[in-house]
């Protein structure tokens, strides 16, 4: 029986820290200290760590994956330009029919992404594994598993518990009678995947490692920060962190890979990296709260008692500001399939 060589991506180590455990460690936080975590709301403190310094900078990574890389911008120019004009026009158009109705779709498009992102995971980590059809097929029905049932938890019990961007963002479903078929679903989707990689460590004597704690970390953090507990401020720590911090580390990993003997990604490039982000992020939300949202006027000075009242302009600058975080959305889609440059490994 030969050693498994682990599929990993690029830096075992960095891949550990913030992609692989950004899953677990929360969770396990959160259980140490689920007094405190259950009794409090997202603070002034939690906010500007989990929104700012994660959620919202995690977005313009993208930035540094497509338009700020001379190469690939050139190669996808007409989709990195069309994508953002027409989700500023769709935008502006739904905000200024229907503002919640704008919300809701946002929350439904924000959630395809995170869920892909999870699968997207899976795939990278399952990349050089030659098992049947069906193992692969299990691999994707149980990811799902883990995103798709804590969602229809919330669909059909905690919709005016806890919010995706706004309050009754999701459309409540009476279903309430079904939890026991959904949750026999889950345990037996889930118990599925847990033999198939039994019966593979017993026939090959391998375990993917990387993938596995994708797949477990999805699965506690979906389920701890939705369906065991129903406060925002556990499911924003559960659910930005598992998602923002291994994007931009994997974004980080492409690009060190890319950059090969030209540039050296050390401290002072990750600290680099990591500040334009939070600066770009503290800016857009500094926006946000003066001219739309006036809830963190401790965080952001000059800019108080702006807000907008004129409905045109309102849909106008939300558009603006959200465009962002749309564009990201709906690249991430082709962002890893574009062609891979010859000098990076993902």
């Amino acid at each position: 029986m030969t050693k498994q060589r682990q599929p990993w991506l690029a830096n075992p180590l960095l891949e550990s820290l913030f992609i692989l455990l950004p899953g677990i460690v929360p969770v396990a936080i959160v259980l140490m200290f689920q007094d405190y975590f259950t009794t409090h709301e997202v603070s002034t403190f939690w906010w500007i760590v989990l929104v700012i310094c994660i959620d919202v900078s995690h977005v313009y990574s993208t930035l540094f994956r497509l338009y700020w890389d001379k190469e690939t911008f050139i190669a996808h120019r007409r989709l990195l330009i069309i994508i953002p004009a027409v989700a500023f026009v769709v935008g502006f158009s739904l905000h200024w029919y229907d503002s919640m109705l704008f919300w809701r779709i946002l929350a439904y498009v924000a959630v395809y992404h995170f869920v892909r992102q999870q699968y997207g995971f899976i795939r990278l980590y399952a990349r050089n594994e030659s098992f049947k059809v069906l193992h692969r097929r299990i691999d994707t029905f149980a990811v799902y598993n883990a995103t798709v049932y804590p969602l229809l938890y919330w669909h059909i019990h905690a919709t005016d518990k806890i919010a995706w961007f706004i309050k009754g963002g999701f459309v409540s479903i009476d279903a309430g009678g079904y939890d026991n078929v959904l949750t026999i679903v889950y345990a037996a989707i889930l118990l599925a995947y847990i033999v198939k990689e039994v019966f593979i460590y017993v026939r090959q004597g391998t375990v993917n490692v990387p993938k596995n704690l994708i797949m477990a970390g999805t699965y506690l953090s979906w389920y701890f920060g939705i369906v065991a507990f129903q406060g925002d401020l556990i499911f924003t720590i559960l659910n930005v962190v598992v998602h923002g911090i291994p994007y931009m580390a994997l974004i980080w990993l492409y690009g060190e890979k890319k950059s090969g003997n030209r540039f050296s990604f050390g401290m002072k490039q990750a600290l680099v990296f990591v500040s334009v982000l939070i600066v770009l992020a503290y800016c857009e939300e500094y926006f946000w709260d003066a001219l739309i949202w006036n809830d963190h006027e401790e965080v952001f000075f000059g800019m108080s008692g702006l807000a907008l009242s004129n409905s045109l302009l309102v849909s106008l600058l939300v558009a603006v500001l959200v465009l962002p975080q749309v564009t990201h959305y709906v690249l991430d889609g082709f962002i890893w399939r574009f062609s891979k440059h010859a000098g990076a490994r993902i």
